[in-house]
């Protein structure tokens, strides 16, 4: 193992010789090596860590099932970044010598990248990201290294992000059981002793699972939190204003731009990913405007990522 690795690319190296295992697992290895690189990580920290690293395609996670994976390598242009592409996905010991010994020999341009994060997170891998002239350049690449060639990720899934479906039936939260709402405008879980009305609710089920149902005109279905949070929102008010995106003011790239996210709405997991994945980086944390800002999102790929959620995207002209 190389010396100087960082305590995130050191989280990453582990899962990805691990491959598989259990949620639980991976959530005390995290907070284990967070809390003895500083005193500062928050017990929240791990699940923030792991939502960041299925952002960035490293990990996949089954939430309900309490299982992840390493996700393969992958290796992807970014949207209109003058030949960059990234290379995401599992990061074994044996992947980084064979990439460190092309960048020796001069067959690549490699370039580390961190997403900065505060005191009380773990550290994120670095982004990796390499330089090409064309596609056939980066197919040849990934075919070296043992990884997946994939067209602009952000382009292709976003035309493929599923909306919001209530398909899951499920039955009524059991009487007396300890309840909680979730209050749109507080962006937080209320306790509550019945349901009152419909809404997002979340509970603890008699084998310890925590799970989260929306409640629609006496019907419960299962969900996750996020997809409940903007089932609802998006059944009170389809232009609430949580999705923001503003352009760059560079002249020629006005289809380009940052997509924000207010606090308490977070992103599922697929459009998460197709945000992140626009710059290769992990959301900038804007604690002044208490929301997050993706960077190099186009203008319709923003659009595609509100309109897959129920939501109008919110214009905001540099």
């Amino acid at each position: 193992m190389s010396t100087g690795i960082g305590a995130g690319d050191l989280l990453l190296r582990w899962l990805s010789e691990e491959g598989a295992g259990s949620l639980t697992e991976a959530k005390q290895s995290l907070w284990w090596l967070g809390a003895k690189k500083s005193d500062e990580i928050e017990s929240g920290a791990p699940g923030r860590w792991l939502r960041d690293a299925v952002s960035l395609a490293y990990l996949d996670v089954d939430w309900s099932g309490r299982r992840w994976s390493a996700a393969p390598p992958v290796l992807t242009p970014l949207p209109k970044a003058q030949g960059l592409a990234t290379i995401t996905g599992s990061r074994t010991a044996s992947f980084d010598r064979r990439l460190d010994k092309l960048k020796d020999e001069g067959l690549v341009q490699l370039y580390r990248a961190s997403s900065d994060r505060p005191p009380r997170d773990i550290p994120l891998p670095s982004s990796y990201f390499v330089r090409f002239g064309n596609e056939s350049e980066l197919r040849d690449l990934a075919e070296e290294l043992g990884a997946v060639f994939a067209p602009t990720f952000a382009y292709q899934s976003a035309t493929l992000l599923p909306g919001l479906d209530l398909a899951e039936r499920t039955s009524a939260p059991e009487y007396g059981a300890p309840l909680e709402h979730y209050d749109l405008e507080q962006r937080r879980y209320m306790p509550t002793d019945r349901p009152h009305g419909d809404g997002l609710y979340r509970l603890k089920r008699r084998d310890s699972k925590r799970v989260c149902q929306v409640l629609r005109d006496g019907t419960w279905f299962e969900t996750t939190h996020e997809y409940g949070i903007y089932t609802v929102l998006s059944e009170q008010n389809s232009a609430a204003d949580v999705l923001r995106w503003r352009p760059e003011a560079d002249c020629g790239r006005d289809d380009m731009g940052t997509l924000f996210v207010d606090w308490g709405y977070p992103l599922p997991d697929l459009q998460r990913r197709v945000a992140a994945m626009c710059s290769g980086l992990a959301p900038r944390i804007q604690e002044s405007a208490q929301n997050l800002a993706y960077d190099n999102v186009p203008g319709d790929v923003a659009l595609k990522i509100a309109a897959s959620l129920g939501q109008t995207l919110g214009d905001l002209h540099a």
